[in-house]
């Protein structure tokens, strides 16, 4: 009995040895693969697989052959493993990255299509044959996957910046009208602000141009400003903002500019840093600001910051901001909560530098809504406590009504 007992403990210690060992190895040649080193980690899972067949290390095979270009052995590669295991969901997964690395978009799909017969709501094969679809040509098909994403899983924030990439892609151009009205508590002697914007955005290979005429009027003087903003794509996570406007009115500063870079980090986290600078007619302001944003189930929320260092000390105002989303990027209702004046609101100004350190704290609602997959409505209320260097602090009740239509 004893000596049986041996042997059953000597055999799991075998056993779980030979585990280890497996599993190091394979480690081994999975940190050799992402390191760089892909023929040596090759050189690990022939040995391997030639002790006996593993899936897991014939797959990490794979992807090395097509992370190297050699996408012919990738497939024979794969192939074996799908004759084993049919749905085999990794394999599945490598199958179609090198049918759609090699522009095979039609067999990528159907790999897709394979791994979705076994669970229709799986979401990473449903975002990844949308990005197929999409390349494809097939932007409707590519659009209702996305949708169906959507529907299922509303916070899926991947899906829902791509969908708006590809709406972005196939409407090239975007037209849209702005009007604020702005109106005063009784006491402070102030007649209503109004502002429109007509702004026409232009889609183009490197990027978005964004041309906008603004008229205003307040504080007795109305007029126009000239606006253009760019937002050229870097890489896929980076892209950058530019702002240029001029006007001969008091009422706007006679030149504005903006540079920002936005980067996309990992785990639905965004942030970005870049300056304001504004030429009036008797002074110059230069502002530095930051945001830092998320994306947590079916909400974004975001974190603004602007800095206005001066010989009179530094002064600083914000804004955080909140969308829910509903099943598409462009159906959310909004909340913006601020401090402080920001050089990025068009409807504030009185022609002088020194309005931007002014105080106020301010709270605004928004509903934008997409309709017929062409237009877009936004409506919008505010209500801020706003200080005035005359009067000193007045209540302000704002309303902003905007429609756009892509094409």
């Amino acid at each position: 009995m004893i000596r049986y007992c041996y042997s059953v403990s000597l055999l799991v210690v075998l056993l779980m040895a030979g585990f280890q060992s497996r599993s190091q190895t394979y480690q081994e040649a999975k940190d050799l693969a992402y390191n760089g080193q892909r023929m040596q980690a090759r050189e690990v899972c022939r040995k391997i697989l030639a002790k006996e067949y593993d899936s897991d290390v014939a797959v990490l095979m794979a992807r090395t052959f097509a992370w190297d270009g050699q996408y012919d052995s990738s497939r024979v590669v794969i192939a074996e493993v799908l004759k084993r295991y049919p749905t085999h969901w990794d394999a599945l997964d490598a199958i179609s990255d090198v049918q759609y690395w090699d522009k095979k978009y039609t067999e990528a799909i159907a790999y897709c299509d394979i791994a979705l017969s076994k669970d229709a709501k799986d979401q990473h094969f449903m975002l990844k044959r949308a990005v197929l679809l999409n390349a494809k040509g097939d932007y409707d098909q590519s659009v209702g996957q996305l949708e169906s994403i959507l529907k299922i899983n509303p916070a899926n924030a991947e899906a829902r910046k791509k969908l708006s990439d590809i709406r972005l892609d196939q409407q090239k151009n975007r037209i849209r009208l702005v009007y604020t009205y702005d109106f005063f508590e009784k006491n402070a002697n102030k007649d209503p602000w109004h502002l429109a914007a007509f702004s026409y955005a232009r889609k183009a290979s490197f990027g978005t141009i964004i041309g906008r005429l603004n008229w205003a009027e307040r504080f007795g003087s109305k007029g126009f400003q000239y606006e253009m903003d760019a937002y050229p794509k870097l890489s896929e996570n980076n892209y950058l903002y530019l702002n240029v406007g001029y006007s001969d009115l008091t009422i706007f500063p006679k030149i504005r500019s903006g540079a920002e870079w936005y980067h996309s980090f990992p785990k639905a986290f965004e942030g970005s840093l870049g300056m304001r600078a504004l030429f009036f007619t008797n002074s110059n302001t230069y502002m530095l600001t930051g945001t830092v944003g998320k994306y947590t189930g079916n909400y974004w929320i975001s974190l603004r910051s602007f800095v206005t260092p001066s010989s009179n000390g530094t002064s600083v105002s914000g804004s955080i901001q909140a969308r829910r989303y509903f099943t598409d990027p462009e159906n959310y209702l909004g909340l913006r909560l601020g401090y402080g004046v920001s050089p990025d609101d068009r409807s504030y100004g009185d022609g002088s530098a020194s309005y931007l350190k002014l105080k106020s704290q301010s709270v605004r609602g928004e509903f934008n809504h997409l309709f017929n997959k062409i237009w877009t409505l936004n409506i919008g209320a505010s209500l801020s406590h706003e200080e005035f260097a005359a009067v000193g602090y007045v209540l302000n009740y704002s309303f902003d009504f905007g429609i756009g239509r892509s094409f």
